[in-house]
């Protein structure tokens, strides 16, 4: 894919895979920060990828993207939930 190819992909596909993306997590910043990072992750890849196959592309990319942050937020809990007594010692 070409530079300009790449940039024809970003503007025929930013909102949609916004909207994809902010459907499912209900979090806008999230979200923008998901598409964002999908198309660094394509931009990297810009050479490998074609142009006729970059919408697929990115919309996975930003699925698994977006899973990968859901897993990780899962595996990390809530500062708020835990218990003083759980992070604190006695002397």
């Amino acid at each position: 894919m070409t530079v300009k190819e790449y940039n024809k992909t970003v503007g025929l596909y930013s909102d949609n895979v916004f909207r994809f993306i902010l459907k499912n997590i209900r979090d806008e910043e999230k979200a923008k920060d998901i598409v964002q990072d999908s198309f660094v992750k394509l931009w990297q890849k810009v050479e490998d990828v074609e142009f006729e196959k970059a919408k697929s592309s990115l919309f996975t990319t930003a699925y698994r993207t977006m899973i990968d942050l859901i897993r990780r937020g899962k595996k990390q809990g809530n500062w708020n939930e835990v218990s003083e007594q759980s992070y604190s010692h006695q002397q």
